[in-house]
């Protein structure tokens, strides 16, 4: 009996690791037949199919016009199948290879969008964002009357939201710890740095500096933060919050601090941080769905 089970194992183990070995089909098609192919399959959303034809393409045809075509679009490919690593990665290859080409702010732009995708929640860490910041504003250096360019002023935007709400968060975490020395550093990181000073963050800093103020009896700082919160966004709850604050030398409950703290983030653009970002397609043109001989 265990004899006929060790030949059953044995005979699987042959089959199997034949399956595994069996070469692939050599592809001997010409580029732009294979191209021609990798489109079809780009347009019915088989992507992961067309990036490896792309890719076939301009390792088997380096130098036909084709090679530097797939290139290009594979970099959208490797973007739809989420694979944002190896879009960034795509597009950093082609940037390397045709720093000229008339394509390349698309290159420059989805390498800023390949970061972008990766931003995580305000509560983890946001080195991604401010990679995604860094590639977002080369875009605009660089193409500055593009279309790229206003995507990319868009994104940088909200890139800065949640830069800005991470202070916020931590800032909440010591506030709500009485640790108003290290809450304050970090709201006054918001109100005093150029880009973030401008996000819906701002509103919540100021009033959360009036309020770590005055709990650390610095009652002309709380008057000055009161008034530019006041100048700022003189119709907003935490305004008339921080007048009756100010005026009576009194801090807030906890609970109406949540409270507070609920009505700025329903308003949050954070909401639909993703919502109407797209690559768009790479020159989904003439020219690149049926390139010509040059």
């Amino acid at each position: 009996m265990i004899k006929y089970l060790s030949s059953v194992v044995f005979v699987a183990l042959f089959l199997l690791t034949g399956c595994g070995t069996t070469p692939e089909k050599e592809r001997t098609e010409p580029p732009e037949v294979l191209y021609r192919e990798a489109i079809a399959d780009l347009q019915s959303g088989r992507y992961t199919a067309a990036t490896k034809l792309f890719q076939e393409i301009d390792q088997k045809h380096p130098f036909s016009p084709w090679a530097l075509r797939s290139q290009l679009v594979v970099i959208y490919t490797q973007f739809k199948k989420e694979e944002y690593d190896e879009a960034a990665a795509a597009a950093e290859r082609f940037i390397r290879l045709h720093p000229r080409h008339a394509s390349v702010a698309y290159a420059y732009y989805m390498r800023g969008l390949a970061d972008f995708m990766r931003i995580s929640d305000p509560l983890r860490d946001q080195n991604r964002t401010r990679q995604a910041a860094v590639a977002l504003r080369e875009v605009i250096a660089r193409f500055p009357d593009s279309d790229y360019a206003q995507e990319a002023q868009r994104m940088l935007k909200l890139c800065n939201d949640r830069m800005a709400a991470q202070e916020v968060v931590i800032g909440r975490f010591y506030l709500d710890r009485d640790e108003f020395i290290a809450a304050a550093n970090r709201f006054r990181r918001v109100v005093e740095h150029p880009d973030f000073s401008r996000t819906p963050y701002a509103e919540e800093a100021l009033f959360s500096l009036v309020l770590t103020s005055l709990h650390l009896g610095m009652s002309e700082d709380a008057r000055h933060y009161a008034a530019v919160l006041g100048h700022n966004f003189p119709q907003s709850m935490f305004y008339r919050q921080t007048r009756l604050m100010v005026d009576n030398q009194g801090t807030l409950s906890k609970d109406d601090l949540l409270a507070l703290r609920s009505s700025l983030d329903e308003k949050s653009i954070l909401k639909g941080f993703f919502e109407g970002i797209g690559p768009g397609v790479p020159g989904l043109t003439d020219q690149v769905m049926s390139p010509q001989r040059k």
